[in-house]
This record gives C-alpha cells, sequence and structure tokens, in this order.
C-alpha cells in the first residue's frame, strides 16, 4: 500500500493502525533525504526522529489526528507537548488537529471558545508558528457543503523556520474526500542584492511605477542642496516611506478583494452542490481559484520574507 502511494521503491514507512472506518495515521519518507533515528506511536499520533540529510539537522515530524471532546483534547495535547519537550532538534507538527483557533476558522458549525483556548494554548506554550496556508480557506467541509473548518494545518518551531526559510503553505483541491490535501514546500526566490527590501512581486503591482516616477521626479529644496550623492540619499529614503505605505495600502486592498473572491467561490460552490451546477460555473471556479492562487502566491512570499526578516532582528 505504501508503495502504491510513493511510487518507487526508495522509502521507507511508519503507521497507527485504524480503529475501524477511522483513525489511522501513516507516515512516507524518501531514505535520500531523511536518515531515520526513531519511530514512536502513540494514540493519535506517529513520530519519527530523523536527520534531514541534505544540512545535518535533526527533525522530529509529528503527524497526528487529534481527538474529540475537549477533556480528551486536553490530554492529547499534553502528550505532545511532553514529546516535545524531551526530543532533541527542531520539531513539525501536521495533520488532522480536529480544531480550530478562532471563529473565523469555523463557518455552519457551533464554535467552542473553551476547546480553541485550549489549543491556543498548547500552541503558545510551545512557541509555535503556525505556517500560513494559502488557496481556499478551509480544509474540511461535509459532503452537502453546508459546514465548514478549518481542521488541518503545519505548526512548526521557531529553529525549524531558520533552517527552512522559504516555506510556504498550500491548500489543495479536495475531489472525493472530506479533507482538502494541504502542501508544504520550500521555495526559494532569488530577490538579488537591494539596498533595501524590495518585492519582485512589486513590479507587477498596480501602483508601483508611479510611486518610483513620482517619488523620483520630487526636487530636494530643503537647505538648497546641491550635492548629488546628498540628493541620491534623501530621495532613496524618501522611495522607502512611500513604498512601505503603498504597500501598506496595497495589502489593505488585497485582502478585501481576496474576501470578495472567497465568498463568490462559496456562493459558486454552494450553487454546484444544490445541482444548480452549469458549464459556465465551473469554468468560473477555475477562473476564481487562479485568481485567489496568484494572490496568495504573492501574499505567502512576502509574508514569508518578513517574517522571517522580523525573526533575526533586521528592520524593514
Amino acid at each position: 500500500m505504501a508503495r502504491s502511494f510513493w511510487g518507487n521503491s526508495s522509502f521507507m514507512h511508519a503507521f497507527s493502525p485504524s480503529r475501524g472506518a477511522s483513525g489511522g495515521i501513516m507516515i512516507i519518507w524518501d531514505v535520500d533525504l531523511i536518515s531515520q533515528n526513531r519511530v514512536s506511536i502513540h494514540d493519535g499520533f506517529v513520530a519519527i526522529e530523523v536527520v534531514w540529510v541534505p544540512s545535518g539537522i535533526l527533525v522530529n515530524f509529528i503527524v497526528v489526528y487529534a481527538h474529540q471532546g475537549i477533556s480528551n483534547k486536553r490530554l492529547f495535547w499534553n502528550e505532545i507537548y511532553n514529546y516535545i519537550s524531551n526530543s532533541a532538534g527542531e520539531c513539525i507538527v501536521m495533520g488532522d488537529f480536529n480544531e480550530v483557533r478562532d471563529e473565523s476558522e469555523r463557518l455552519g458549525l457551533i464554535f467552542n471558545m473553551s476547546s480553541a483556548r485550549v489549543f491556543n494554548d498548547f500552541i503558545n506554550s510551545l512557541d509555535l508558528f503556525d505556517v500560513p496556508l494559502g488557496g481556499p480557506r478551509f480544509t474540511w467541509s461535509d459532503k452537502w457543503g453546508s459546514k465548514f473548518s478549518k481542521l488541518d494545518r503545519f505548526l512548526v518551531m521557531e529553529g525549524f523556520l531558520d533552517s527552512f526559510p522559504h516555506l510556504s503553505a498550500m491548500v489543495l483541491e479536495k475531489n472525493i474526500p472530506d479533507h482538502r490535501p494541504i502542501l508544504l514546500l520550500e521555495h526559494r526566490v532569488d530577490y538579488g542584492p537591494t539596498p533595501f527590501h524590495l518585492f519582485h512581486s512589486w513590479f507587477d503591482m498596480e501602483g508601483f511605477e508611479n510611486i518610483v516616477w513620482e517619488t523620483w521626479a520630487t526636487k530636494m529644496v530643503e537647505m538648497e542642496l546641491t550635492n548629488p550623492w546628498v540628493i541620491f540619499k534623501k530621495k532613496l529614503q524618501l522611495l522607502k516611506s512611500n513604498l512601505r505605505e503603498w504597500n501598506s495600502n496595497h495589502r489593505v486592498m488585497a485582502g478585501s478583494k481576496r474576501k470578495n473572491l472567497q465568498d463568490f467561490l462559496e456562493s459558486i460552490d454552494n450553487r454546484l452542490m444544490e445541482d444548480e451546477g452549469s458549464a459556465y460555473l465551473r469554468e468560473q471556479r477555475v477562473s476564481l481559484l487562479k485568481e485567489m492562487s496568484d494572490l496568495d502566491h504573492l501574499d505567502l512570499v512576502q509574508k514569508a520574507k518578513i517574517q522571517w526578516g522580523h525573526r533575526r532582528g533586521r528592520d524593514l
């Protein structure tokens, strides 16, 4: 079964058997990239301690299928907490957490604030970073399309981000299963040597070129400046300030645009689930997903650079 998933024989795997029709967990890894130290099978999660061969760092991959019920979850989070606290190396926790962090991550279901608070306390107690997910807002839905939740995610330690600074994550198409698959990858982008953080993606955004031209055309009249190098430095400082303000405004507009696209997509999904679909609606849906993916890609690239930069004390 594992070989049928993987496609070749260059792998190892570990699993926790299912209970009835649900509850099973399987991890498969590439032996050319991962050197296994130990495997730990627990009730609700499987953990492997490995050496990441390309860099030689020690990593714990923890795949979860969380329990139901707040009391069971509290015990479950404590068990993972104890495992991580007693482990060497960096940790990444991934899978179906059966829980949301706030009310915005649930639609059509009752939000349990107490259960969410316990989950957030678990995340905060270990200083885990919740990797932002691009794509659709929710990772689970019922077959009627009336209930939605963000149950699946990647939680990583800060040291993991230092070793893999170009992480991004994307929610993929769902098809038949009730959970959407989510993909974590490291996407390196070479921005080249620049005097300050200037994103290549800005060149394709509306208004960027005008900001640069208008700033550079500004006359530096204060103190009757005549030295070309002083004028250059002053204009560069002004350009930095104007670009920060422009980028902030653009992100607000992009967020509003993505919200409108998401609402439109959900309305189309509801119509498709009610058998009111047509070829035109399906074409619209594909076009919306492409537009959202383009927005998410730009946003994830910038978030990754900004957040990693802040963590390393760099001043934007």
